[in-house]
């Protein structure tokens, strides 16, 4: 692996003001650079698909940083995949059954989020998430990247960043699961 992408995919709303994700877009971006190249793209600035597309195809593998809004990607991330994500470059007509159709096979992928919800909110029959993990509650960023052909890298979470916020605790955590995720 060569070509590290990362997309930090934050969106600046009311409250939500994106720095910790940015920061943490920063922080893996920074830990990272000394082993791999590294291109980026923030959401939030003006973007050329076709640019964009190129980086894809550069990449070994992404790395997206973003918050969980509503239980999802912030709009302006789906914004950026509904652009992006072109048929014939991502993916195309499937060859034999549903979801075998992707093009980006070989290159890998890794989600790093942010919550407002407690870890204790997940894996557990009575809490909210009703004993999903956060791997289950994040479906469907996985499987759109399953049908583009990428391979899912460890996912990485930071929680319950809005009434205990914890950046440098959280800074080491992501640093430590990069140093393994890559073996580093």
């Amino acid at each position: 692996m060569k070509t590290i992408l990362i997309i930090s995919g934050q969106e600046t709303t009311g409250t939500a003001k994106g720095n910790y994700n940015r920061g943490l877009a920063r922080a893996a971006r920074d830990f990272l650079a000394p082993h791999f190249t590294i291109l980026t793209t923030d959401v939030e600035d003006s973007y050329d698909p076709q640019t964009e597309i190129e980086k894809f195809k550069q990449a070994d593998a992404v790395i997206y940083q973003y918050p969980v809004f509503w239980f999802t990607v912030p709009s302006r991330l789906k914004h950026y995949i509904d652009q992006v994500y072109a048929y014939d470059v991502f993916f195309g007509q499937p060859e034999d059954r549903y979801g075998s159709g992707g093009l980006m096979d070989g290159k890998k992928v890794m989600l790093s989020t942010t919550w407002n919800a407690p870890s204790d909110a997940f894996n557990d029959t009575t809490a909210f998430f009703e004993g999903l993990s956060v791997e289950e509650a994040l479906l469907p960023m996985r499987k759109t990247h399953t049908y583009c052909g990428f391979t899912e890298l460890p996912h990485f979470s930071v929680h319950d960043i809005v009434v205990n916020p914890d950046f440098e605790a959280d800074r080491a955590r992501l640093e430590d699961h990069l140093q393994a995720v890559f073996n580093l």
